[in-house]
């Protein structure tokens, strides 16, 4: 009897202690990726994906948050591929490939 009452006094205290809790946050924001120049009706593949159209990417009105690391970046209008470019894009960097150029990163 003794030993049952033990037990749940200690089940009771234990019940009733905070278990810890942390979060940890890096403080860095995604890259970014700009397309300079990019037409009207042209689209963007990257990583080898349909993303949609190239334009709405002008870093004016829209930019595209991409993750860290490597990347390929094809601008295609039609059948014409009107820039290449293969980055590495960094914690919070902005990148902007200016299409008219054929991929020059600025």
């Amino acid at each position: 009897m003794i030993r049952s009452l033990c037990v749940a006094t200690l089940a009771v205290a234990f019940a009733g202690c905070a278990v810890p809790h942390s979060q940890v946050a890096s403080g860095s924001s995604r890259p970014t990726l700009s397309l300079v120049g990019a037409p009207n009706g042209s689209e963007l593949v990257l990583d080898g994906q349909l993303i949609g159209s190239a334009s709405q990417f002008d870093g004016v009105s829209g930019v595209m948050s991409i993750e860290e690391g490597p990347h390929s970046v094809e601008v295609r209008q039609g059948s014409a591929v009107l820039a290449r470019q293969k980055i590495l894009a960094a914690s919070g960097e902005a990148v902007s490939i200016d299409v008219m150029s054929g991929g020059q990163q600025q």
